[in-house]
């Protein structure tokens, strides 16, 4: 093993030692890593630990430079699974301190990586889920809105009818959310149709209380009873803590 490769890995197991956590020395980080840069898979390797162990006062120049060395790899290893789980620590990392313009730039580039790999919808969507985080936090629900409709066009593009039903869901969730109501009562409509296909009451059931709120606040006070009573309907062979669930969402979406 060459010298640096053994620097590297002494560096990983301290950054995953609980007793090592608190030596975080950022100068001895960045002269480890830029040892290994030649070694791409042990750099993309170190970085990932180096992530979740960096203290909120590392500094922001050592975060602009750790960051300039993950774009760099994504040049290098444009597909590589342990880089986008690199960079999604960075991202949760970065919110986790409250810099989410930063957070929000690795997120994007995690997602490119799912997005040249296109064999695995639920990596992606998991993905946009992430990078959909950092987007609550910064305040834009149109960009939340915008990582679910990439979420249920990935799912589409797959014909992985589990994941249409359940961001169909999600997007009826964000358009109430938005104020969006007839929007929102056309996913949930959707969502009914592809849970039709599913065995999934459970989360049929749920989807409907959705619909059910959705026409309510919409005013179609008549349909949406209609749609709560048919949620009601889906649990009446499920497990008592799901029946107790979505009769808890029934009770809550129905005006008193």
């Amino acid at each position: 093993m060459s010298a640096p490769r053994h620097a590297a890995t002494q560096l990983r197991h301290e950054l995953t030692t609980s007793p090592h956590r608190h030596r975080f020395d950022t100068d001895r980080v960045l002269t480890t890593l830029h040892a290994v840069l030649d070694e791409p898979e042990t750099a993309v390797a170190l970085l990932a630990e180096i992530w979740p162990a960096t203290p909120p006062d590392a500094g922001p120049d050592f975060v602009h430079r750790l960051s300039d060395i993950g774009a760099q790899l994504t040049g290098v290893l444009p597909t590589s699974l342990l880089l986008a789980k690199a960079l999604r620590r960075a991202a949760q990392s970065l919110r986790a301190n409250d810099q989410l313009h930063f957070a929000a730039i690795h997120g994007m580039r995690e997602l490119a990586i799912h997005r040249q790999r296109d064999n695995e919808p639920d990596a992606t969507a998991e993905a946009l889920h992430d990078l959909a985080q950092t987007y609550r936090s910064l305040g834009v629900l149109h960009k939340v809105i915008g990582c679910a409709d990439e979420t249920l066009e990935t799912y589409l593009l797959h014909h992985h009818q589990p994941g249409i039903a359940r961001t169909l869901t999600h997007l009826g969730a964000l358009m109430i959310e938005a104020h969006r109501h007839d929007s929102a009562i056309t996913y949930l409509t959707r969502a009914d149709k592809a849970y039709a296909q599913l065995p999934e009451p459970t989360t049929h059931a749920e989807s409907l209380v959705l619909l059910g709120q959705a026409q309510y606040l919409s005013g179609d006070h008549h349909t949406a009873d209609r749609t709560l009573n048919r949620a009601l309907s889906l649990i009446i062979r499920l497990d008592d803590r799901a029946a107790r669930k979505v009769r808890a969402l029934v009770a809550e979406t129905r005006p008193a």
